[in-house]
């Protein structure tokens, strides 16, 4: 999810450059799985997508905001449907009571949305437990992170990407299916969970017969044409309580890697605030496992991941593998920041002590103490481009802080 931030142009420049350790690698399951999930609890979803899930016998998770229900929001699944749905065999999550913001709440107003929305279902749906969350925006921070492990198992971000055995449970990811996704990109997510025996978590929001209007509606025959093609590919289907029951429960990042913030997939919290042309789901140049950052570093253009906060004191180094596409030659500037003020910061080159090279991986490791940031609060981690001018496409993959 998007915000507005400023962009840091000229900043200071330090050096280093050092070797490295062994990716990290997940834990495969025992077979590709998909989890198709439906948020909020739009009308269509009952009267359109849920008659092409019975038609096949696939389950979904109805991730409800519940005061929709509670309060017969127009546009919004009834009471009476919503209890259907638990009927036939479908898993219910939490969406909160309103669909807020929850970085934005006070503490009463967050324990209300996730304690009363838990309780709301329970009673009104008759179920002896509703577990899981779906996190409004896949926005969450330290103090929402705390609250939502005292109330839930787990929580569901939009954060791009597959899950696997040793996933944490806080952080699942999930791939948002809008107006714009094709269905052969669909398919080739599909693709890469059978490969990989990886997790893929679907989302789908409004349905329509017709031409879509706004960027969460989706084609019912789209949909159908995704729900036969998983039935086609013989892909195990479940529920995303089933599927976390086949997870190791992890509530924590193992950090005896590190602590990455991509691999595969942003995690351990970190967020896109990017501004530039990008995608975190790149297949075609990959360092290791299935996908990496694409990158068109142009005109002070940049990538940008948030942390709602690390103490660096914890990290020794930043390890971050980096390919200059066909060209090569990019100027990037790597900068820590705490929100505030400048933590650190080094042009790509400079650490590598050459240019970034075309048509290979190179790794760059880079000492914290090297540029100054041994303390303070890190919350923002920014590639820029740092040339003013359009420069090529370029990748980046496994990025990871590493401990002392």
């Amino acid at each position: 999810m998007s915000r507005p931030h400023g962009m840091y142009r000229r900043l200071i420049t330090l050096l280093f450059l050092s070797l490295a350790a062994p990716a990290f690698a997940a834990k495969p399951f025992t077979e590709g799985m998909v989890t198709i999930t439906l948020d909020d609890g739009w009308a269509t979803q009952y009267s359109l997508a849920r008659p092409e899930l019975n038609a096949r016998n696939l389950p979904a998770t109805y991730g409800l905001v519940t005061l929709a229900i509670h309060e017969s929001w127009a546009g919004y699944i009834n009471l009476t449907q919503a209890q259907t749905l638990v009927t036939e065999g479908n898993d219910i999550a939490s969406h909160t009571l309103t669909h807020p913001d929850l970085t934005s709440l006070s503490p009463a107003q967050l324990l209300a949305e996730l304690q009363d929305s838990r309780t709301w279902l329970e009673n009104a749906l008759g179920l002896p437990a509703v577990p899981n969350l779906i996190v409004p925006y896949g926005l969450q921070n330290g103090p929402v992170l705390d609250a939502i492990r005292q109330h839930y198992a787990s929580s569901r971000t939009v954060n791009a990407g597959r899950n696997f055995r040793d996933t944490v449970v806080y952080e699942l990811r999930a791939n948002d299916v809008a107006r714009t996704v094709p269905v052969s990109t669909v398919q080739g997510w599909v693709d890469q969970a059978i490969a990989e025996k990886s997790w893929l978590i679907l989302v789908f929001h409004e349905f329509t017969n017709g031409t879509p209007t706004r960027d969460t509606e989706y084609l019912t025959s789209q949909f159908a044409d995704i729900l036969d093609y998983v039935q086609t590919q013989g892909v195990r289907t479940v529920t995303l309580a089933e599927g976390l029951a086949l997870t190791e429960g992890r509530t924590e990042p193992d950090l005896t890697a590190g602590l990455f913030v991509y691999n595969d997939a942003l995690q351990n919290g970190f967020a896109d605030w990017s501004w530039a042309d990008h995608s975190l789901d790149e297949t075609g140049v990959v360092h290791t496992g299935s996908a990496s950052i694409r990158f068109e570093p142009d005109t002070w253009n940049g990538l940008l991941f948030h942390h709602h906060g690390l103490d660096l004191a914890d990290h020794q180094s930043l390890r971050v593998w980096v390919h200059g596409g066909t060209v090569g030659g990019q100027a990037v500037r790597l900068v820590l920041h705490d929100g505030a003020q400048l933590l650190g910061t080094i042009r790509l080159d400079t650490a590598l002590g050459g240019p970034i090279a075309p048509g290979v991986w190179q790794q760059v490791s880079i000492p914290l103490a090297s540029i100054g940031a041994t303390t303070g609060t890190l919350r923002d981690i920014y590639f820029q481009d740092d040339s003013g001018t359009d420069q090529p496409v370029m990748y980046l993959d496994d990025l990871v802080l590493l401990p002392h």
